[in-house]
């Protein structure tokens, strides 16, 4: 059987389960828990205030990304009518959550490039290495990187859509009145492999592992 498959496939599948399930565990519990440090309940009450992993993954749409190479999670819904200062929280909350990910993708180019180092690989043959361990991790900081940069799409429900709420009220208020059209016209254009959207993750996600890696690079080589 793992011949017909081909065991690097395999691993790598498995590798997505694994940093998929991590990253949107994350994002998401980064959600809960900044809305409820700004004094939110709402994720509290929908018991989404834990680090379980299981709570914050929807395992139909999980499922989703190896059959149709799409997927999509259970938002933490918040409630900005109990922000201080709405203003400045949502539009904290809309930087802090796509952050969340950007940190992970950090942390994990670091602890790539410690170990490139222990292993006495140069910084120009990092990428080129078949080493699982340096897979795993460039999948890790890649896919990071890449949700990041698509919830910075700003379009419902994705994270900066909450920047337009907070900015431009008035356009706010067309996409809400609009918003199943528009999460629908996304979806398709994902799914469809459409350049508008892949192109604009591709290019971005690609400028910010490259400065990620030359701030490393300098440090340790």
């Amino acid at each position: 059987m793992f011949d017909a498959i081909g065991l690097d496939q395999i691993i790598y599948y498995v590798f997505l389960l694994i940093i998929l399930l991590i990253s949107i565990w994350l994002h998401e519990y980064a959600h809960a828990r900044t809305s409820y440090k700004l004094w939110d309940p709402t994720p509290v009450l929908q018991w989404r205030l834990t680090p379980n992993p299981l709570k914050h993954v929807d395992l139909v749409w999980f499922i989703s990304v190896f059959l149709i190479w799409f997927w999509w999670w259970k938002p933490v819904q918040i409630n900005p009518i109990y922000y201080k200062n709405p203003i400045r929280d949502e539009t904290l909350t809309a930087f802090a959550w796509p952050a969340m990910n950007l940190v992970l993708a950090f942390f994990w180019m670091l602890i790539m490039m410690v170990y490139a180092k222990i292993i006495w690989i140069w910084v120009q043959d990092v990428l080129l290495v078949s080493d699982f361990v340096i897979l795993f991790r460039q999948m890790f900081i890649m896919l990071n990187i890449c949700l990041a940069v698509f919830n910075m799409i700003p379009l419902p429900p994705l994270d900066w859509y909450r920047l337009i709420k907070v900015f431009w009220k008035k356009w706010a208020q067309r996409m809400e009145k609009n918003v199943m059209r528009i999460s629908a016209i996304l979806i398709i254009l994902i799914v469809s492999g459409s350049p508008l959207i892949w192109n604009y993750i591709s290019i971005v996600s690609d400028a910010i592992y490259r400065l990620f890696f030359m701030l490393f690079s300098l440090i340790f080589y």
